[in-house]
């Protein structure tokens, strides 16, 4: 049975986002788990959701081109 976990911090992170502390923000959850979060994160929010995963290459190339924000 889900306790909202996942929605309750979704919300908490969201609301950080808004006042102005863009991140980024890194969850840990399990692998089982991984694709329910992003799923979640595109539907209820407006933040870019990635997942840091694969090689150290991949992982290279996620920190440079993914992990920040960019202002409008």
């Amino acid at each position: 049975m889900g306790l909202g976990k996942t929605i309750q911090s979704i919300t908490f992170l969201s609301e950080i986002f808004v006042r102005g502390i863009h991140g980024p923000f890194l969850i840990i959850a399990p692998l089982s788990t991984i694709t329910n979060w992003e799923r979640e994160f595109r539907t209820w929010t407006e933040m870019n959701a990635i997942v840091y995963h694969g090689s150290q290459i991949s992982r290279q190339m996620i920190q440079q081109y993914e992990m920040v924000y960019r202002d409008a």
